[in-house]
């Protein structure tokens, strides 16, 4: 049976619910059998996606993508297996029509490759659901549909640590997805001891952090840490720059030591640029300009500049993240509206070998076709325009080869080891008769505060 034919038979019988409602024996066999192949239709899922890692899409269609834990609008995509936490993923489409979107959980491994379990391995409750909490705009240019998902929620709870991929879809089309995001699980089943500090190397001393930790896992049996235990490091939201595959330095008898020393170094950059495009009557100190080019409104910003090397300064940011507000009105997620912001970076010349990005959750940490900038040889300038929420954004420059490779803050935003940066550090574990990772731990600090903020 096709995955479109699987689908329509598990709607159907979704719909058949109420006309069993009193009658119990039919209503117990069409809820067994709705389960059956909605756990067939997940794994021909997880069989189409086994070709490569499970990778973090947004269509161009959706808007203002947000994953975070419920009331920590700044955090990871991070929860504690069998605790109350909560994640809450929103999101805008434009117009005026509602989706009939649903959402599956795929378990990945520890580099995001589908896992080869079951979802009856990792899934309580229906593997599959539709995405019922949606809300109009009103005062507004722009109509969009606002949705929203809680992860875990009554329909739906996960059973096992490690990653996750959370898959949007319209109506059955399950290998064609609308959004895909990742989050972690993990047990707290060891403690990790983060310290961010200057690096000894004397060649990025001055512009780059070093990580190490120590992990006590006195509580679990890990027979080979070198071949069994691996972490990953992630430097606020980016994804191009992420540390993975680390095994553990040195060991002992319930203690891992990963003190890479000079080897694990991350460039410190600096701190992120911002726009306030809160009001659309009133300019903040960033904006340039205000027009409303009926029916929509377009905001220029002031023009960015290379930051040349000199001195660090600190200023408060959100380390690349952004909120959502509008000063005239009272609903955000409703009221604010959508407005073309008009981004420009002026550079003695262009960079002939590399590539200028625009990056941050803004643009999905994403460094792809929609976060690449434009450049303008009659005025010198990279620009890029973004389609926005109303809201206060960070922001930063990368710059990356034609080639790819690895990517660089510092020939526009300059790196400073002083920079103030979260981390994250998930250790995941599989053992030798394992079929995939589990994490076993994770850990968010900061290179300032340097204490936990999990």
């Amino acid at each position: 049976m096709s995955a479109k034919k699987m689908y329509q038979k598990v709607l159907i019988l979704s719909k058949g619910f109420k006309l069993n409602h009193y009658r119990n024996n039919s209503l117990k066999q069409s809820s067994r059998t709705l389960l059956i192949l909605a756990i067939f239709n997940i794994t021909g899922l997880h069989t189409t996606l086994a070709n490569g890692p499970l990778n973090t899409f947004v269509s161009p269609s959706l808007k203002t993508v947000q994953f975070h834990r419920e009331g920590w609008p700044f955090s990871y995509p991070l929860l504690r297996l069998n605790s109350q936490q909560q994640l809450l993923l929103t999101f805008d489409e434009p117009g005026s029509g509602m989706k009939n979107y649903h959402y599956a959980l795929v378990h990945c491994d520890a580099n995001w490759q589908p896992s080869p379990l079951m979802p009856t391995d990792y899934i309580k409750g229906n593997p599959l659901n539709p995405i019922e909490d949606y809300q109009y705009s009103f005062n507004t240019t722009f109509d969009y549909i606002h949705y929203q998902l809680k992860i875990p929620n009554e329909h739906l709870s996960v059973t096992r640590s490690g990653n996750y991929a959370l898959l949007v879809f319209e109506d059955f089309k399950q290998d064609e997805p609308v959004l895909v995001q990742h989050f972690m699980v993990h047990e707290g089943a060891v403690e990790i001891t983060p310290n961010i500090k200057n690096t000894a190397q004397s060649s990025v001393r001055a512009t780059h952090q070093e990580i190490n930790f120590e992990v006590a896992y006195g509580g679990l049996q890990i027979l080979n840490p070198n071949q069994e235990v691996s972490a990953t490091i992630i430097q606020n939201g980016r994804i191009d720059n992420a540390i993975t595959d680390l095994p553990p330095q040195f060991f002992t008898g319930d203690r891992m030591d990963f003190h890479y020393g000079r080897t694990m170094v991350m460039e410190g950059g600096n701190e992120f640029r911002y726009a306030d495009v809160r009001s659309t009557r009133f300019y903040s100190d960033r904006v340039e300009d205000i027009q409303l080019a009926d029916p929509f409104f377009h905001i220029r910003l002031t023009t960015d500049y290379p930051r040349h090397p000199g001195s660090y300064q600190y200023r408060q940011d959100l380390n690349g993240r952004y909120y959502i507000e509008v000063q005239e009105h009272d609903q955000p997620e409703l009221e604010a509206d959508y407005v073309f912001v008009h981004f420009s970076l002026k550079t003695p010349q262009p960079l002939l070998s590399q590539q200028v990005y625009l990056n941050g959750a803004l643009t999905n940490w994403q460094l792809d076709k929609s976060a690449l900038m434009d450049y303008d040889a009659d005025t010198d300038t990279y620009r890029k325009t973004l389609l926005l929420k109303q809201g206060y954004y960070n922001y930063q420059y990368l710059v990356r080869d034609y080639q790819g490779g690895e990517s660089s803050l510092l020939t526009l935003e300059n790196s400073h080891y002083e920079t103030e940066n979260d981390y994250l550090i998930l250790l995941y574990y599989k053992g030798a008769h394992d079929r995939t990772h589990r994490l076993i731990g994770a850990e968010i600090t900061n290179s300032l505060r340097q204490e936990s903020a999990y």
